[in-house]
């Protein structure tokens, strides 16, 4: 099998380079070892920065954040909400901070207002009345699994293959360039290979891994940022503490969720990073000094977040936020391209610019269109009576164009419209539309595209459910189960304290009690 570009990863960036290459007019595949997002993009806390967090010591990525906020917020409305931000101010060094502050954004392009207390409060009524300054800036919150999703389907719909669940194992080189890759299809386990005449790497913090298979090192710092879950919505908005960037100094408010940020350590490997219950406890002491409430809220997840930095003699949060292209022809390697670095927020440019590389290889022509297309921008009414509208509302958040085929096998199939998940409000039908798809084979897998699972329970009450589904397609459900729930813990155990370990103990007593109850009739 040949191709003209084989893309390698398929979190946001990777999924943006097909498409963006795809509508250029080249023959691409894309192969993606795990899921889609499964990876840095499924472990951000999807804020669309304005750039005001880094106008004061990263003007570059400031700027790159403020051009690519006002983009998505037009390309990818369907996943996007414009719930704009706040940074406040708590004693005094905060206050002292605000000069700098301004002027980082005046100088760098980011869009700012310097509020009165009064206007503040009125924004955002849940802030701390211990707060001093505020600053309004045009943050928002970006889904970043839908958006994966989004271009993975823009991407098929321009020509391009893309594959999930189909692990890079190997390279052969020709002279001076990669001849082959091999790769093993998880659902068949079979080894295939493929021929490209150029390979972008797009695997992020997995990266020097994939260039290692050409002989290649690329020198990658791996941070860790782990981040809450908390039931509620807890701002209208994003809230920011104003200062450089430290410990719990962002509350992000995420569907029915909020989510409450981050730490930053640097750790060896990007395939276990784990949010611990010491991270947690230093997050809400800290997100509960800019909004009190968060104090009575219930941590139902932790998860930690993969920053893939290019290396660098800074440390940690000093290390610039800017991405790093690439090209390896210089060693040896004239046909790959790899992208590290950069935020979900300049996912877009970062594919544009590695398609303007790979386009210059491949000696074609064909200018970006990526910031002027939007995703799913066919997205039919649905107008059926037996869905709600508030159901139907969070399916077009969620499926964009898909919105109208699932809605509709919701209402025509038998059991479409159970309920799958009352947290998430996902509907059965919802999930047999995705099961039915090549590219979905784990529990995990359905939760990334319908939410189901992500909700206040986190899949205590639906994995069942969901594992239903998935033995319909005939799967063994054993395995399933064992590997969802074993990756839920992963999520759960940082936050057993508190009314979070009452809850868990429940759901212990509750499984068990159905257990010892289906033992009972089978003696």
């Amino acid at each position: 099998m040949r191709c003209e570009v084989l893309v390698i990863g398929g979190g946001a960036t990777g999924a943006g380079i097909a498409r963006d290459l795809s509508m250029r007019g080249a023959e691409v595949t894309l192969l993606e070892g795990k899921d889609f997002s499964s990876g840095a993009t499924g472990r951000s806390h999807g804020m669309l920065h304005s750039g005001a967090r880094y106008a004061v010591k990263d003007p570059d990525s400031a700027r790159e954040c403020a051009e690519e906020n006002a983009i998505l917020k037009r390309i990818a409305r369907f996943c996007v909400e414009d719930t704009g931000g706040l940074f406040i101010g708590l004693d005094e060094e905060d206050e002292d901070y605000l000069n700098r502050f301004v002027k980082g954004c005046e100088d760098t392009g980011v869009d700012f207002r310097e509020l009165c207390l009064d206007e503040a409060f009125e924004l955002e009524p849940g802030i701390s009345r211990e707060t001093r300054v505020a600053v309004e800036v045009q943050d928002g919150y970006v889904d970043p699994f839908f958006l994966a999703q989004g271009n993975v389907a823009e991407a098929r719909v321009a020509g391009a293959v893309v594959r999930n669940h189909c692990q890079v194992v190997g390279m052969e080189l020709w002279e001076d360039e990669i001849a082959e890759v091999r790769f093993r299809d998880r659902r068949s386990s079979s080894l295939e290979t493929i021929n490209p005449e150029v390979v972008v790497n797009a695997t992020g913090a997995w990266g020097d891994r994939i260039a290692s298979m050409a002989g290649l090192r690329i020198p990658i710092r791996v941070d860790k940022g782990s981040l809450v879950i908390l039931n509620g919505r807890r701002t209208r908005g994003l809230v920011n503490r104003l200062r450089p960037p430290s410990d719990g100094d962002i509350v992000v408010p995420s569907h029915s969720s909020s989510i409450a940020g981050t730490t930053c350590m640097e750790v060896t490997s990007p395939d276990d990073c784990r949010a611990t219950m010491e991270e947690v406890k230093v997050i809400m002491r800290e997100a509960t000094k800019m909004v009190p409430s968060l104090g009575e809220a219930r941590a139902i997840r932790a998860y930690a977040g993969i920053r893939p930095l290019p290396a660098e003699a800074d440390e940690g949060r000093e290390i610039s936020r800017t991405f790093k292209l690439i090209d390896h022809a210089p060693e040896g390697v004239d046909n790959m391209i790899s992208i590290i670095g950069g935020k979900l927020t300049t996912y877009r440019l970062m594919a544009e610019k590695v398609s303007d590389a790979v386009i210059s290889k491949l000696g074609r022509k064909g200018a970006c269109r990526t910031a002027l297309v939007e995703i799913g921008a066919e997205c039919p009414g649905v107008d059926l009576e037996c869905i709600g509208r508030p159901i139907i509302t969070r399916m077009e958040v969620k499926y964009g164009s898909e919105c109208k085929v699932i809605s509709e096998m919701c209402a025509e199939e038998p059991r479409g419209m159970e309920t799958l998940c009352s947290c998430e409000q996902v509907l059965r039908g919802e999930a047999m539309h995705f099961a039915a798809s090549q590219d979905v084979i784990s529990v995990a897998d359905l939760l990334r595209r319908t939410r189901a699972g992500m909700g206040y329970c986190q899949a205590g009450m639906c994995a069942l459910r969901s594992l239903s589904v998935l033995e319909g397609e005939g799967a063994d459900p054993l395995p399933l189960l064992r590997e969802f729930m074993e990756e839920r813990w992963k999520g759960t155990s940082p936050v057993l304290f508190d009314s979070q370990l009452r809850q868990e103990l429940f759901k212990l007593h509750m499984n068990t009690s159905l257990s010892l109850d289906r033992g009972g009739d089978q003696d």
